[in-house]
């Protein structure tokens, strides 16, 4: 499991097929792969396990050493675009509900279940589910057909994601990053200085951020216990991310080496979990119009969105990363910026899918509400 994305980081390159076959696309499909052709090789609880451990260490990894400078240059951009997909997501949600009412009973409920995952994340579905009331089957049938929907989309962005967005949307300014020097320190751990030290030096080096990490998920986590008397994952995630923010701001961060690369590499062992949790026959047990309610949520943001983005004149880059904060949430954000190579906006983008676990709740229940009226009016 921690050997495997190495070796397909190594593949990648030796192909030169980074820019389609990315170790992000390669690790996910290897893991559905060995998942569904060799089921139980691999324990389901010990890759359940991981995907968490290896999720709540590698967003304060890769936030620790991330520039403030850049949240300021990127920050009405991102907001604008964040809206926008907000406000997109709303009215797919609401039309949804119209237009698959002779499909399904549960129009209302799947609404405002997609309103939540695709602003905030499967946390933000719970909770609308308990908050409605909805149909535990239900609720497990949509869970399966998001899984396969945003699966699609997360190879799509960590594939020709990058080119596609660069090509419809104008390109991000450089210019004033690089008047900026982000990430042109001698001492940023993503420099080419980090590349050159030893194997051991490096291990030892990434002792203090990894202490640094299990700190911080140990803070979160008893915090989170104080509150609920559990983990409560929604809430875990936002205590870690902005515990890795306020690290990021200390006078020593700037001396911390190798934290961004052990959590993207960290984000690879996640992907190549997550890939074996997927199951094929459950999959295509889903239903079939949940299964398109869900498709014609998700497609019709994600165009939509472009739209209005070109209409706002925002950038390619800026208009990726907010798609990927409201659709998957923060945690797979490292892995996208990771495919485009602007590690800039790694903190907006951070900040985004943070907004969208506060929010998609609310938007949940509100579109419920709505949705409800609307269907008693046919």
């Amino acid at each position: 499991m921690c050997l495997l994305p190495y070796g397909l980081i190594r593949f990648s390159k030796w192909t030169k097929s980074e820019g389609v076959l990315s170790p992000v696309v390669l690790c996910y499909g290897v893991g559905l792969l060995l998942g569904n052709l060799f089921p139980g090789f691999i324990s389901m609880t010990l890759a359940e396990i991981i995907t968490q451990v290896t999720i709540a260490l590698a967003i304060p990894l890769i936030l620790m050493t991330s520039d403030f400078k850049a949240l300021i240059l990127g920050a009405r951009s991102i907001l604008i675009s964040f809206l926008l997909a907000v406000l997109v997501v709303f009215a797919m949600c609401v039309s949804g509900a119209w237009l698959f009412a002779d499909k399904t009973e549960h129009a209302a409920d799947v609404a405002a279940m997609l309103a939540g995952v695709y602003t905030g994340g499967t946390p933000n579905m719970s909770g609308i589910k308990m908050a409605i009331d909805a149909d535990s089957n239900i609720f497990g049938v949509l869970n399966v057909a998001d899984i396969i929907m945003s699966g699609i989309y997360l190879i799509f962005l960590t594939s020709i994601g990058p080119v596609f967005f660069r090509k419809i949307l104008p390109v991000f300014d450089s210019d004033k990053l690089e008047s900026l020097k982000i990430g042109q320190d001698e001492n940023n751990p993503e420099s080419d200085n980090w590349k050159k030290y030893p194997l051991l030096e490096k291990t030892k080096q990434l002792v203090f951020p990894i202490l640094l990490a299990i700190i911080i998920i140990c803070i979160s986590a008893g915090v989170s216990y104080l509150i609920f008397q559990d983990v409560e994952e929604a809430l875990f995630i936002i205590l870690i991310t902005c515990l890795g923010i306020t690290v990021s701001c200390l006078p020593f961060s700037k001396k911390i080496k190798g934290a961004y690369e052990s959590g993207d590499y960290l984000l690879l062992v996640f992907s190549l979990a997550l890939g074996l949790l997927s199951d094929f026959s459950t999959m295509l047990d889903a239903g079939s119009a949940i299964l398109f309610f869900t498709a014609y949520v998700l497609v019709g943001t994600i165009v939509l969105h472009l739209i209005l983005s070109r209409i706002f004149k925002l950038d390619a880059d800026t208009v990726m990363v907010t798609s990927a904060a409201c659709i998957f949430g923060p945690v797979f954000i490292g892995q996208i910026i990771s495919v485009m190579k602007n590690r800039s906006l790694l903190v907006p983008g951070m900040a985004m899918g943070v907004a969208g676990y506060a929010i998609g709740n609310f938007l949940g229940i509100l579109i419920h509400s709505i949705a409800g009226w609307v269907l008693a009016g046919l």
